[in-house]
């Protein structure tokens, strides 16, 4: 597992950085905050060609979904501070889609510097995804949907029409309750062109 805080701004990780770990893969998604790991775990069993890394900055949850035993070989899960690692270390043009799902909304002042969705953050995403590379987004604060979208769309992604299957075992523990609930879920698919 790499040391993040060993490398520095503007020294890069080589695009090949994730792949050369499964063997034939070329793809690589990155989910920011998968919290108990549901939704990348299902991923990873359902597309096992494709590397699944999860950047969570509570230790508790890294070390919970790193220790499962059922814990596919295409899963890399790292206790991180994902937006500076997006911003600062990932590689121009080698991820192939970012998920994020229930980002905290930091309602409170004092927090917002916390929050994921900045300009740097948006600007950083367009920069590591490859063409035709996707963000998703399911979230159930409107306020937050619509900052992010527009942060997204100035860093030049386009909003794309996209809904995930409400009977999808690859969901959040945090989704699968609000579809319950009958909560209005904004959810979008930001394409770079």
């Amino acid at each position: 597992m790499i040391r993040f805080e060993l490398l520095s701004p503007g020294r890069r990780l080589p695009g090949d950085y994730w792949t050369p770990t499964v063997a034939e893969s070329a793809r690589v998604e990155i989910e920011i905050g998968p919290g108990d790991g549901r939704f990348l775990i299902e991923s990873a069993r359902r597309d096992p060609a494709t590397v699944w890394v999860g950047f969570e900055v509570r230790i508790g949850l890294v070390r919970k979904v790193a220790g499962r035993a059922d814990l596919p070989p295409n899963v890399r899960i790292h206790h991180v501070d994902a937006g500076w690692v997006v911003q600062h270390l990932i590689a121009d043009e080698s991820i192939d889609a970012f998920h994020v799902y229930f980002p905290d909304p930091w309602w409170k002042k004092r927090h917002q510097k916390r929050k994921l969705f900045t300009p740097a953050f948006a600007g950083s995403v367009a920069r590591c995804l490859r063409r035709q590379g996707s963000m998703y987004l399911v979230t159930d604060v409107e306020p937050l949907f619509v900052e992010a979208a527009e942060l997204l769309q100035a860093a030049g992604l386009s909003a794309s029409t996209w809904t995930r299957d409400p009977s999808s075992p690859a969901q959040s523990s945090y989704e699968r309750k609000y579809r319950r609930q009958g909560r209005r879920l904004f959810e979008t698919r930001f394409v770079k062109p």
